[in-house]
């Protein structure tokens, strides 16, 4: 992330607050950062310089566009070596998970659901994600009936 405008607040008096508004765009270099959503932030005033982070929900890097066509989908995920692969137990707050109600969130934070299919009594997801760089995420979601535990391999 990285500034789109200067932020400029005017002289404040002791006790007194403001609320400011300052526009982000995503186009700004790619720091290694840990964890990688983490925002390094520095305001200078006639003080001091004040130095802090701030952790960045992740779907704020999550284009529009990251909808992938579904052959593409799965030629691209055959592709992918196995050592490159990610397992992941995500515990979510609710014992019953309605997989479509799933999927339509994840859309609306820009995270596309390309195929979907029951096997063994467990819901199959398999989504796709385009990072603000450019960057394809590819991920399958199992969800099992009754168990608030979703698997996630990328």
């Amino acid at each position: 992330l990285i500034c789109a405008t200067q932020l400029n607040i005017p002289l404040l008096q002791p006790n007194q607050s403001m609320q400011q508004t300052l526009v982000l765009n995503t186009n700004g270099p790619v720091l290694k950062m840990s964890p990688i959503n983490n925002l390094q932030i520095a305001i200078k005033n006639n003080v001091d310089v004040f130095y802090f982070s701030a952790l960045v929900p992740m779907h704020v890097y999550f284009a529009e566009d990251g909808e992938i066509d579904k052959r593409l989908f799965l030629n691209t995920w055959k592709e992918i070596p196995e050592q490159n692969e990610m397992q992941y137990q995500i515990s979510l707050a609710h014992n019953q998970i309605n997989t479509d109600d799933l999927c339509n969130k994840l859309r609306n934070n820009n995270v596309f659901t390309i195929a979907k299919r029951n096997v063994e009594g467990q819901d199959m997801l398999y989504q796709s994600v385009k990072l603000t760089n450019g960057i394809w995420v590819l991920a399958e979601l199992k969800v099992t009936p009754g168990n608030p535990t979703v698997t996630v391999r990328n």
